[in-house]
């Protein structure tokens, strides 16, 4: 393993094949905003859908405009639409979703640890 570390510095060689430090697994996706997040709206209590952090929505039950919106209710499985409560924020925005895992189906959803 200090071979690999040394390899990433750019010094040594790249003969350790060290496969402790892979992070990938395939039957996870990432990167991404992740899996639509479902709201309640504070105004009206009906369910409202969204995205991104970022991006701004609507209710449709009352028209209420959210900008930034709030901490998601939950989310939703795209491979097999069941409510996900398993899933992780950023503690920083409470926004941004980390991971998230479908028990349902096993779908699972991880941020991209890359950048």
């Amino acid at each position: 393993m200090f071979g690999r570390v040394l390899s990433w510095l750019g010094s040594g060689d790249d003969t350790d094949t060290d496969t402790d430090l892979d992070w990938t697994d395939p039957e996870t996706e990432y990167g991404g905003d992740g899996p639509v997040r479902r709201y309640v709206c504070a105004e009206c209590g009906a369910t409202v859908k969204g995205v991104g952090p970022g991006e701004r929505v609507t209710c449709p039950g009352c028209g209420t405009v959210f900008d930034r919106v709030p901490v998601p209710d939950h989310a939703v499985c795209p491979r097999c639409r069941s409510r996900i409560d398993n899933a992780t924020f950023y503690p920083e925005t409470r926004r941004d979703t980390e991971f998230a895992a479908c028990e349902a189906c096993d779908y699972r959803w991880e941020s991209d640890p890359r950048g």
